[in-house]
């Protein structure tokens, strides 16, 4: 009888490699579906080691960001495995670049997170550690201003910050650009105010300035929401490497910054112990912090809402206020911006396509084997 002894030796090895990539493909389907693989525990008595992490934040050191704070001093990011580092921003720091090119793993940024992504920048949304802007304008009463209409022919003032959402509210009021004086970069709001330089002026209604402002009654504040201008505040976002990479850390992060968040709202006076104590970089006083944490309470848990929860419909409001302001395309979508924490690190579904074709890999190879044997 003629034997071919390289064949079943081939066929064995070819058998082999399909049972490995099996395994590989089984492996990252049980990532992908928040099953962790089974992986060698740590011995008893070693501490277990923990995922570095890294947040550039957006600004600098406020009650914002009670939510991060909150995590890293009630342990909430230690109990998830992460050790969790902070970093403040500084002038000539772009968050989005950060994040997008791997010198943080998260960062926070409002709601320009999406120009940038479709600037090509790979960003993800992951939460809205605020679900509504906290962006508003600060309006002379002595101006006989009393609603936006009122502004016609006025100066109005913004920051880079605040420009979007105030020329979006503008032109909602049918206050188009061209009726009104447009003043940007206008620095410090206070000030232009109280200098007469503008009639009003975009602020964030956490700033304690213009809560002295308004606390005189001098002045109203006009919110973007009451022309149904509604941008999401504080975002927490990573890059699609990161969340390719680690979807697990992801999940956890998330976890664990929200529930900081939770406690941080409900314990504000803590937590404003604490920025006051550790973090008060800004060097504000308590009183100032705590009319922070007054006025953002609602932004970040609105009634009915889940913390850190987002929607497709908020989010297309946004692409249409932005495509109307010639910021995006017509017709640009959202396809992969925004994270689903149950959908698995890839989306819901790159699991079950995964786990569908390791698992024909599988009956592939215990074919072979079948066959391999019924030749014998």
């Amino acid at each position: 009888m003629t034997t071919f002894p390289c064949l079943s030796a081939g066929a064995d090895h070819t058998l082999r490699r399909l049972v490995h990539v099996a395994a590989r493909l089984m492996f990252v389907f049980a990532l992908l579906a928040g099953q962790p693989p089974a992986v060698a525990q740590p011995a008893a008595g070693k501490p277990e080691s923990r995922q570095a992490v890294s947040v550039q934040l957006g600004w600098k050191y406020q009650f914002e960001f009670a939510a991060f704070i909150a995590a890293l001093e009630k342990a909430y990011y230690h109990e998830a495995g992460l050790d969790v580092s902070l970093r403040e921003w500084s002038p000539g720091v772009d968050v989005a670049q950060e994040v997008a090119e791997g010198r943080a793993d998260f960062g926070t940024l409002d709601s320009t997170l999406l120009v940038e992504r479709v600037n090509g920048r790979p960003v993800i949304a992951v939460a809205a550690l605020l679900q509504h802007s906290p962006v508003g304008l600060l309006a002379s009463r002595q101006a006989g201003i009393a609603s936006a209409g009122d502004l016609a022919g006025k100066r109005v003032g913004t920051s880079h910050a605040t420009e979007n959402e105030i020329l979006a509210f503008l032109a909602a009021s049918a206050l188009p650009s061209g009726k009104f004086e447009h003043l940007p970069d206008i620095g410090d709001a206070r000030r232009a105010l109280l200098a007469g330089q503008a009639e009003a002026v975009g602020v964030f209604i956490g700033d304690a300035a213009a809560g002295e402002l308004l606390a005189g009654g001098d002045y109203l504040l006009l919110l973007p929401r009451s022309a149904a201008i509604d941008f999401y505040g504080m975002l927490l976002f990573t890059s699609e490497s990161f969340l390719q990479a680690h979807p697990e850390t992801v999940r956890a992060f998330r976890a664990a910054t929200l529930k900081g968040l939770e406690y941080a709202f409900d314990h504000p006076e803590e937590l404003v112990d604490r920025v006051f104590a550790k973090y008060n970089t800004q060097n504000k006083s308590r009183e100032q912090l705590l009319f922070e944490a007054r006025q953002i309470r609602d932004l970040a848990r609105p009634a009915g809402v889940a913390s850190g929860a987002m929607t497709i419909a908020r989010w297309q409001h946004v692409v249409d206020v932005y495509t109307a302001q010639g910021k995006l395309k017509p017709g640009t979508d959202l396809l992969g911006f925004v994270y689903d924490p149950d959908a698995g690190g890839l989306g819901p579904f790159v699991p079950w396509m995964l786990g569908g074709a390791a698992l024909g890999l599988l009956l592939v190879a215990l074919g072979a084997r079948k066959f391999l044997a019924s030749k014998a």
